[in-house]
């Protein structure tokens, strides 16, 4: 759903404001839970599952630029495998997580360690989009939370498993007054452009020029550093807390969406060609432009329903059995046997 209004975010606050808010928190909490399932170790289940998703990016890594190639003409880039294409940088920082998890877990406080670590990259120009640096390190406090929270036990207690009216009340209240926010202050997009730092990729020094805090300019390297660390501290205080908001108020009883989540690669690795070509086509902007100037509102909505539809779509059990080959390709023959 962000993806499908993401290129028409910055017509008008509303779109902006979904968009942020969206962003605000939804990878976040996708590598929260990816760390819930992970663990410190070096097994051959554990190298046979980091080995998937390097195989799955790779494949796909390919399968874009022949996308590329085929309609747009487009050469295979200089940056090809070292800049992931779109939304393929999660596989990358996924499986180099995984391969940090071990180191991490050896050390005596390894969430403190792997938040300073998240405000020291941006410290760094070098430090950017190449193999997915930046966001490895930047969620990579959310990864190793979510290990922690399992392996500790911190979710355990009747608090979050069976969460009381009132602790549910307050989560929604969060959720809310985020939300609200965004709708009190429209001109916070003119004032600052928080879209641009909720990429997670770039240094402080280029963020704090391409998108300042209003009149805040630093200048001294110092004051880029304090300025630009408290931003993203602030952000993954926001993002941490709205995760654990989420997690409150999602209903604990099996439903529908059950069953979905155990499919939330194929959705994540397909829809990106169809967005693609939603907005290659102009069908994009013609959708958000629907009911003209006053229609925002109307754009909006179409394009959010479209990607909810992409969504229950490509969660059905016919999309795993015709797409496995390219989402979960088999490769046991190059391991040798147990």
């Amino acid at each position: 759903m962000g993806h499908t209004i993401s290129t028409v975010r910055m017509d008008d606050a509303l779109g902006w404001g979904i968009y942020t808010y969206i962003y605000l928190f939804h990878m976040p909490a996708m590598i929260l839970l990816s760390g819930v399932f992970s663990r410190p170790e070096t097994t051959p289940r554990a190298v046979r599952s980091t080995f998937q998703l390097l195989i799955t990016w790779a494949l796909w890594e390919g399968l874009w630029a022949v996308l590329r190639f085929v309609f747009e003409g487009d050469d295979l880039s200089s940056k090809f495998l070292v800049s992931p294409a779109w939304s393929l940088w999660f596989l990358v920082s996924l499986a180099t997580m995984r391969i940090l998890l071990p180191y991490f877990a050896r050390l005596r406080h390894p969430l403190l360690c792997s938040v300073l670590l998240a405000l020291a990259a941006g410290a760094s120009p070098a430090i950017g989009s190449e193999f997915s640096a930046s966001r490895t390190l930047c969620f990579m406090p959310f990864f190793v939370a979510g290990w922690l929270a399992r392996d500790r036990g911190w979710l355990a207690g009747d608090w979050f498993m069976r969460p009381a009216r009132r602790t549910r009340a307050i989560a929604w209240g969060l959720l809310g007054i985020v939300a609200l926010g965004f709708v009190a202050v429209p001109q916070l997009r003119e004032v600052w452009r928080l879209d641009s730092w909720l990429r997670w990729r770039d240094g402080y020094a280029y963020m704090l020029e391409d998108a300042p805090l209003g009149s805040l300019e630093p200048s001294t390297w110092w004051g880029i550093l304090l300025t630009g660390a408290g931003v993203r501290l602030l952000l993954l205080g926001i993002a941490a807390a709205m995760i654990l908001a989420l997690l409150l108020v999602t209903p604990r009883r099996s439903g529908v969406a059950t069953a979905w989540g155990a499919r939330t690669l194929y959705i994540y690795l397909l829809h990106g060609p169809i967005i693609w070509a939603l907005r290659e086509s102009g069908a994009v902007e013609r959708i958000s432009a629907l009911g003209g100037a006053e229609g925002s509102v109307l754009g909006i909505a179409v394009l959010l329903g479209i990607g909810a539809a992409i969504t229950v779509v490509l969660s059905m059990r016919w999309v795993t059995k015709v797409f496995h080959p390219l989402v979960e390709p088999r490769f046991e023959p190059m391991f040798a046997r147990p």
